[in-house]
């Protein structure tokens, strides 16, 4: 829609007295169309199918038996009503919304899947917490892009930090999140993404009408404080090399 616009704007836009040509000459179509669907390819050749967690409903693969925490399952909402609405409205096949506390301390790990087919790319990708929370009044006051995090046997893929602050005021709430589709963490672009990076949109929506849609994964931790200061603790990384098994880790 906002090509169309853009376009409308230069036909009609024109000073007066200069000639009126449209941008878009034949010769340029074809190019252009082939661009569009090198750039949709251009990731699939790579992709790898994320690895199946083994038959196992998501809340089997996120551990209950975290050495040095105590866990609750958590509702999606508030009551039941938004708790149904938000399935409806995310339309995974399964999920897991867990909160783990021990010592004064606690984080929390959600994690929705979608097989291949279910659910388009760009409509997964625009339920982030930087739209979700900022549309429910939540404001983002640090962000990191794409940041990875080393182990022995290897790193895990970017993910996406941020620092949020409640509505009201409060606690802030630190958030890591990935989004897996075919098995690769998708690229949001190096800056918040309440409103979808127009490049990385429409080659999702060309991939969703040339192949469909892949496998995803959606997987958050969140904190009250810095997820830096988890890395230490023996039980959350336990915790997080569990979750490997869903496509945590980086490709080759």
């Amino acid at each position: 829609m906002n090509a169309k616009r853009d376009g409308a704007v230069a036909e009609f836009g024109a000073l007066d007295g200069a000639p009126k040509t449209s941008p878009w000459r034949p010769s340029w179509i074809i190019p252009a169309v082939a661009l569009l669907v090198a750039m949709a390819f251009q990731d699939l050749k790579f992709a790898h199918a994320a690895p199946k967690p083994e038959g196992r409903p998501l809340a089997d693969v996120v551990r209950v038996a975290v050495p040095g925490w105590s866990y609750r399952d958590v509702p999606l909402g508030p009551n039941e009503f938004l708790s149904n609405e938000a399935e409806k409205v995310l339309n995974f096949d399964d999920v897991v919304n867990r909160e783990f506390s021990g010592g004064g301390r606690s984080f929390g790990v959600f994690a929705a899947y979608w097989s291949a087919g279910k659910m388009p790319t760009q409509l997964v990708a625009s339920h982030t917490p930087d739209r979700c929370w900022t549309e429910n009044g939540w404001k983002c006051t640090e962000m990191r892009f794409r940041q990875s995090k080393a182990f022995e046997d290897g790193e895990l893929q970017p993910a996406e930090w941020r620092r949020f602050e409640p509505p009201n005021g409060g606690v802030p709430v630190y958030v890591l999140y990935w989004h897996l589709v075919g098995g690769r963490a998708y690229n949001y672009g190096g800056h918040f993404n309440a409103v979808p990076d127009p490049l990385h949109w429409w080659k999702s929506a060309l991939q969703q009408v040339l192949v469909g849609s892949r496998e995803q994964y959606f997987i958050r931790i969140t904190s009250s404080e810095p997820i830096e200061s988890l890395w230490d603790n023996k039980g959350f990384v336990e915790l997080i090399h569990g979750l490997k098994a869903l496509g945590l880790s980086e490709k080759a």
